[in-house]
């Protein structure tokens, strides 16, 4: 189901175009995180300890289950923009630093694609998880429906200065950073 990408980091894709990709992080002791949650086509066997939303599309916050305990979406998310779907356990993601089991997570709020999207950078690894923000060969998710050309302009630029090594979507396929 899942496809290892990193020590402890795997990857689910679906065949659904719309669908978001799901990250995990094994946390050891500390349990499962994912980051994204898919449209909720995809059912998970696990209950994640974790649950952090690049930004509210559904496609990408769908799965989130009621019983989740932890689940953070960027206060900035705006709940009546269109395709818009903020689980009723959703809290405030207001941290800017994370230590979850051997992960350093650290959250840079990314706005254009929507008012709430983040990146999410793991630092051992080098991994930044991107969401709809920034794709693989340098696309970037659209910002007619709610976002900002001008903010995703600015995102972009921010995202440049993390210096990740590995490019993880919420779409499509990873991508190395060129040197």
């Amino acid at each position: 189901m899942f496809e290892k990408i990193a020590k402890g980091i795997y990857m689910l894709q679906t065949d659904e175009r719309v669908c978001s990709t799901i990250y995990m992080l094994d946390g050891g002791k500390e349990g499962k995180a994912i980051i994204d949650s898919g449209d909720g086509k995809v059912l998970l066997d696990f209950e994640p300890k974790m649950c952090i939303l690049t930004h509210g599309h559904y496609d990408h916050t769908r799965g989130v289950e009621e019983s989740w305990k932890e689940v953070y979406l960027h206060p900035e998310e705006k709940k009546d923009a269109p395709f818009i779907f903020v689980p009723k356990n959703a809290k405030a993601l207001e941290w800017k630093k994370k230590k979850f089991g051997e992960f350093e997570l650290e959250i840079f709020h990314t706005p254009g694609h929507t008012m709430g999207s983040v990146c999410i950078f793991e630092r051992k690894s080098g991994i930044l998880f991107s969401g709809d923000t920034k794709f693989s060969g340098g696309e970037h998710g659209r910002t007619d429906l709610q976002g900002s050309d001008e903010l995703m302009q600015e995102s972009l630029a921010l995202i440049e200065k993390i210096p990740y090594k590995l490019l993880c979507p919420g779409h499509d396929g990873i991508e190395e950073r060129e040197k």
